[in-house]
């Protein structure tokens, strides 16, 4: 008689089918208007290796800002090590988030519903804060910068990593909403490409030292 050949089973596959799902899904949605039938639905998976995996419906939404901000992570780093010296480093950072959010549009979605939910998901419990790792690197980008005599020496760094992020989010994250009052369409990549050139004029003429007269 034929033997039948046992299934093969691929965990990580099958964990990533589930993440994938639920991140495509988060991100349209949102945490509450997703169930865990629609995630393992759209996963094409057994219910229980969603709690085999995850634990929860909240760990599995924990999962995906996390898998998000590992992406992004990977794109700062490998962005700033393009640059031979301070002001390249930033310029090469600030051209990546804009990169990055036209190709990830889930980071800024999960956001926005992450801060509708105040963050809850984002605890220094759960180390989904991962900003520190990167900021470190900034950090110390923006100091060589000073110690250069490229950048003012009054700068503070934890707001200048809020304006990097802010000037590039804006564009996805009011996308629409600006597009109809500025009657400017956001999501044209010429359009874009203005705002980073002009980005980049702002931040680098303000960071820059003063000339001594």
């Amino acid at each position: 008689m034929p033997t039948s050949t046992p299934v093969q089973r691929n965990p990580d596959r099958t964990r990533r089918r589930i993440l994938q799902a639920a991140i495509k899904l988060f991100a349209t949605h949102g945490f509450h208007a997703v169930s865990v039938d629609e995630i393992v639905g759209r996963a094409a998976v057994n219910k229980r290796m969603v709690y085999h995996y995850f634990g929860s419906k909240d760990a599995l939404f924990e999962a995906a800002l996390a898998e998000v901000y590992r992406r992004i992570e990977a794109i700062e780093f490998g962005a700033v090590e393009q640059g031979s010296n301070p002001r390249e480093k930033l310029a090469r950072l600030l051209e990546s988030y804009f990169a990055f959010l036209d190709a990830e549009p889930e980071f800024t979605r999960l956001l926005q519903w992450e801060n509708l939910e105040k963050g809850r998901h984002l605890t220094k419990e759960n180390h989904l804060l991962s900003k520190n790792p990167f900021f470190t690197r900034f950090r110390a980008i923006v100091e060589d910068g000073v110690a250069a005599g490229d950048f003012r020496a009054d700068l503070d760094v934890t707001h200048l990593m809020i304006h990097f992020i802010g000037l590039c989010f804006i564009y996805h994250s009011n996308r629409f909403s600006l597009s109809q009052s500025l009657e400017l369409d956001l999501g044209d990549a010429a359009v874009k490409q203005r705002g980073l050139r002009q980005v980049l004029r702002l931040v680098f003429d303000g960071i820059a030292r003063p000339a001594r007269s």
